[in-house]
Parts: structure tokens; C-alpha cells; sequence
């Protein structure tokens, strides 16, 4: 079977986040102010410190390691325990650390389903684990969480997509308004009800993205991928997760992402979204690759010492052998470091490359 090629969209980041904001700011606005209550009195009552301003550099030049659930990350798993430093994961593979050996420091929870609790953290002893999320997330998770949080405020920066379409007026407000439906509430509303959580970070599309920023805010360098694959080498889908259901874990396969060989259908899991071959011939789709997408923006941005251990897309990083990571504690890798010039360089020419890579 022929599949797309490149990693180029078939539609804008801006257009693509306006399509997010108006599927999810229902749902967000409706945990705000739900969580509203709770969180004034944690933080403004109680005087709890946990707001991520108040741990800007506090963990400044030591090393961590975030974790995806892309197949790579089993390199991870057999010396896990043995990291001496912090470990940000998605609260969909918190009980997948805890399982290998070592509990996550940071459970990071960016998704605001509401079924977050329910589906993955439930019935499990967190202590020593961190929560770190924001006032739009689940609000059964942020009610039954019993150990430390961080909160920080999503920030959405408004912009018009697209030139604005209509004869009148009227029309023309119309349009723009629809192109800006969300923003005003995360650039006005938000810092008006939160003005006691002064952090903001960028909505950047996925919680791997969202933990690089947060890390990077809190002064961890340098910062260790492990994961973070955005795609499927070998067509293998993601890592096994453990869960720990009436004290005896269960493991989920992370299973084969259905494709052709010599003209049969294999594998067992539907990738959900059209197959595209990555620019290093590694199976991929639309979604992974915004998610890669959006890293570099905020690798620009941010300009952290970002060091890949996967095995996936991600070609334009520095690379390292995550064993060896662990043996030395992160340390003794400057070697690979990048000056902000060269990050800049090298997002730059991912960002301009992608833009005119075929998809044919």
C-alpha cells in the first residue's frame, strides 16, 4: 500500500487551534468555575503554595527525564529505578512508572476529559508525586487529589487565521468572532477569576509539549526525552501500561498499528487517522506530526537543552542513549548542548522545511 509521504498538514497550527478551542471550551469553561471554589480556597485560604510561579528556577540545572508513550520508552522501563532525578509522565503512564520502579515525580494533566480521575488515577497511593495541571481539568481529579499540586493557567494567543470573509459588517464581525471563539476567555476571563495563579503556560497541543515548558519554567536542565516517539517504527503502536486494579497489576498491550503486508491487513490497533511515512520512513499520522510540530515551536521558544532518547520522527534534536543517561545521572552531557542561536536555527529550519515538504 502507498501511503502519504513528509510531515506537512493539511491545515495551519492556527486553524487547527481554532478548530481545538471551539471543540473543547465548553468543557473548559465548565471545569473553571466548577474548580473555582477549590482551588480559592487551597490557595487563597489555606495559603498552600501551589502555583507554578512560586517554582520558577527552583530546580534550576538539574536533570529530568519526560516520558511518552511511544514504543522506545521500553528502553526506559528495565533502569528506571535506578534515576536519581525527576520523572514528568502523563497521568496515562503514572502507574506504568510506579510499576518499572520508580513512582513519577511530576504526574502532568493537560487532557481535560473528566474521566481522567476515573480512568487512570483512582485507587493508587500518589505519595510523593506531584499533580501539576490547570483550572479547566477534570474536577472529580482535582477534588480527590490528596497530595501537593501545581497550578498554572493555559494560555491561547488569539489570531485571526484567515482574512476576514463577508459583504457587511455584520458578516465581517461574524466571521471574526467565530475565528476567535475561546480566546477571549483565556486572555480576559481567566486571569480575572485566577488572578491568584499568575502562570501561564502555551497550549501546545500535547502534554509532552506542555511538560517541556513547565520543566524548563522550573529550571530542570537538561531536559531527557524518553518516548517521545510521534509515530509507530516497526508499526508498533505505543508502550505496555500497568495498572493496578484490586492490588494485582494489569497490563494493556500497547499492540500493532493495523497496516498492509503482502497484501493482508495486520495488526491489531487502528491508528485512528490516515497513515503518513515521516521524513525518516517512520509511520506516523497528521496528529503526531502537529504534536512534533508544536515541540519545535516551543523548543524556539523556550530554547531548552532538549536531548532525544526515542527511537521515532524526532530527527532534529541532539541524541542520547537513555541507559546511558541513567548510569550517569544525566550528567556529563554537555557535549550535546546547543547555544540559543543554533536552537533557534534549527526550529527555524524544521518550521520553514515542513511547510514545503510533499504529502503525494
Amino acid at each position: 500500500m502507498k501511503y502519504k509521504t513528509g510531515e506537512k498538514m493539511s491545515q495551519t497550527q492556527d486553524l487547527r487551534n481554532n478548530g481545538v478551542l471551539k471543540s473543547w471550551i465548553q468543557q473548559w469553561a465548565w471545569a473553571a468555575f466548577s474548580n473555582h471554589d477549590k482551588i480559592f480556597k487551597e490557595i487563597a485560604d489555606e495559603k498552600k503554595p501551589w502555583t507554578l510561579d512560586k517554582f520558577y528556577n527552583s530546580h534550576k540545572d538539574e536533570p529530568a527525564i519526560i516520558v511518552g508513550a511511544g514504543k522506545s520508552v521500553d528502553n526506559l522501563w528495565p533502569v528506571i529505578s535506578d534515576w536519581k532525578g525527576a520523572i514528568f509522565a502523563p497521568e496515562s503512564l503514572a502507574q506504568t512508572c510506579a510499576y518499572h520502579g520508580h513512582k513519577p515525580d511530576y504526574v502532568m494533566v493537560f487532557d481535560c476529559h473528566e474521566k481522567v480521575w476515573e480512568n487512570w488515577l483512582r485507587d493508587f497511593d500518589w505519595s510523593g508525586s506531584t499533580l501539576i495541571t490547570n483550572p479547566c481539568a477534570s474536577v472529580e481529579m482535582i477534588d480527590k487529589w490528596t497530595e501537593e499540586k501545581i497550578y498554572y493557567l493555559m494560555m491561547h494567543i488569539s489570531k485571526l487565521h484567515k482574512d476576514i470573509e463577508g459583504k457587511t459588517l455584520l458578516e465581517k464581525e461574524a466571521d471574526a468572532k467565530d475565528q476567535l471563539t475561546g480566546f477571549d476567555f483565556f486572555e480576559n476571563i481567566m486571569p480575572v477569576a485566577y488572578n491568584f495563579i499568575p502562570a501561564q503556560i502555551l497550549n501546545a497541543g500535547c502534554v509532552v509539549n506542555n511538560s517541556i515548558q513547565v520543566a524548563r519554567f522550573m529550571g530542570y536542565n537538561p531536559i531527557y526525552l524518553s518516548g517521545v516517539d510521534f509515530g509507530f517504527k516497526d508499526w508498533n503502536h505505543r508502550t505496555d501500561k500497568w495498572m493496578l486494579e484490586n492490588d494485582e497489576w494489569v497490563c494493556t498491550p500497547g499492540g500493532v498499528v493495523k497496516h498492509e503486508e503482502d497484501g493482508k491487513e495486520v495488526g491489531d490497533i487502528d491508528a485512528g487517522r490516515e497513515i503518513i511515512m515521516s521524513v525518516n520512513d517512520i509511520p506516523s499520522t497528521e496528529e503526531q506530526i502537529e504534536y512534533k510540530t508544536a515541540m519545535m515551536s516551543v523548543y524556539k521558544l523556550d530554547r531548552p537543552q532538549l536531548i532525544d532518547c526515542g527511537d521515532g520522527i524526532v530527527t532534529e534534536l541532539p541524541k542520547a542513549n537513555i541507559t546511558e543517561v541513567v548510569k550517569k545521572n544525566g550528567k556529563g552531557f554537555e557535549g550535546l548542548y546547543r547555544t540559543d542561536e543554533e536552537i533557534i536555527s534549527i526550529a527555524n529550519s524544521y518550521l520553514h522545511r515542513r511547510t514545503n515538504i510533499s504529502t503525494e
